[in-house]
């Protein structure tokens, strides 16, 4: 491995214990879908992530009374849902200091998530104090697994693909690391399996973003 000039985490589930409700946040969204399209084209969008379906419905909506009103509605509820759910909530007790010794060794912290910045302000009110960019779902369209989230990151970052490390508790993490050409790691503080990480090839699996010091701080 190159000398690692800057890592990029995901956030919940990586930074901060994942509370959301996946499920729910669907139904909530589908719940005001329906009042703009029907049945049969909400069964087409059955597999795609919350994000995306909205994204989608918007597309097919096309200018059509209500596309702008949708989204807007759709992406509003999906914040205040979020918000919700991360009342209460802090970083996991290394964080901060995981972050604040890579920074100490010259190595750019970066943060790429699909949720909104009102839920980081939330958990991690500090946030700016450790970390040197933030890319929300408001920040670009096409978010993670899609690799443009994290060209994003790194064009803020100023880093090259090949000198980053994107650190996530999801296969969409590794996913959009992989697609943009950068090393991977899968964290298992999430919902996901070593063999699930194994499956989309993660660079490296670690129990946490503390292992990340034993590769990164000693080489």
């Amino acid at each position: 491995m190159q000398k690692i000039k800057a890592v990029v985490f995901d956030f919940d589930g990586t930074l901060t214990p994942l509370t959301l409700n996946f499920d729910s946040l669907r139904a909530e969204i589908v719940k005001i879908a329906r009042e703009y399209v029907n049945e049969e084209i909400l069964e087409d969008m059955q597999g795609q992530y919350i994000i995306e379906m909205i994204y989608e419905i918007d597309k097919r909506l096309d200018g059509q009374r209500g596309s702008l009103e949708f989204k807007s509605r759709a992406f509003e509820r999906l914040r205040v849902l979020e918000v919700e759910a991360a009342r209460g909530k802090d970083v996991f007790p290394y964080t901060r200091n995981v972050m604040k010794s890579l920074r100490n060794k010259s190595i750019k912290t970066g943060i790429i998530t699909r949720s909104c910045i009102d839920v980081l302000k939330t958990v991690f009110p500090d946030i700016f104090d450790y970390t040197d960019s933030v890319v929300t779902r408001e920040g670009i369209e096409h978010v993670k697994p899609h690799p443009d989230h994290v060209v994003e990151a790194l064009r803020i970052l100023n880093v090259t693909p090949d000198k980053t490390l994107i650190v996530g508790d999801h296969p969409t993490d590794v996913m959009a690391g992989r697609s943009a050409g950068t090393y991977t790691a899968g964290v298992l503080t999430g919902r996901t399996t070593r063999e699930a990480f194994e499956k989309v090839e993660a660079t490296y699996i670690l129990n946490d973003i503390r292992d990340i010091i034993k590769f990164i701080l000693r080489a």
